[in-house]
């Protein structure tokens, strides 16, 4: 007998076999309406994001950070040197302190926080691995009818990122993003 040769016993219920399936099976697309607004913001070396005041997303990086308008995609503010990301990232790394607004925004990233994933109205983000370890995001409405997880979600079209991902949505819930190592992609919904 091999003392190195393991059994193969699969120790996933019929539920969760069936839910593997199911995410397999769904097709990667654009978010439903409301979700109309798609910006995509390249930047190299993204390590971590956060919202300002005025909900524009701050994308912190290895090269500095930039602010972008995510309805517009407009770059409002970017500032490229390396030292900056260090030097005003909290100590544990939640929090970071725009330099030259001097406002301290919470942040999510792969070195930090994990982001907002549910908004007021019910719409939710989370990261699936129904091919790990690529990672996937599904956005679902939990507020209807007969919901049923993964029933009407949509997987999030991923393939202008890469790496590992991480996402949020805004704090009023009229924007999230998907953060990849390469960039983001917004969306935004008309309120």
């Amino acid at each position: 007998m091999n003392p190195f040769k393991h059994s193969k016993k699969e120790i996933r219920t019929k539920f969760e076999i069936d839910l593997l399936h199911q995410a397999q099976a769904k097709e990667p697309a654009k978010p439903p309406h409301p979700w109309s607004h798609e910006v995509i913001v390249p930047a190299a070396g993204c390590i971590a994001c956060g919202w300002d005041a005025e909900e524009n997303l701050v994308l912190i990086s290895s090269s500095g950070y930039s602010i972008t308008q995510p309805l517009t995609g407009s770059r409002i503010f970017r500032d490229q040197d390396p030292n900056v990301s260090d030097a005003h990232m909290s100590a544990d790394s939640l929090s970071f302190r725009i330099p030259h607004s001097g406002q301290n925004i919470p942040i999510f990233g792969f070195e930090s926080g994990d982001g907002i994933h549910m908004t007021k109205d019910g719409w939710t983000l989370e990261i699936i691995y129904p091919w790990w370890p690529r990672a996937s995001v599904v956005l679902d409405q939990l507020f209807v009818p007969g919901y049923e997880y993964l029933q009407q979600a949509v997987m999030i079209d991923l393939t202008r990122l890469d790496g590992r991902i991480k996402c949020g949505f805004s704090p009023s819930g009229r924007h999230f993003v998907i953060l990849g190592s390469g960039g983001a992609l917004i969306y935004s919904r008309e309120f």
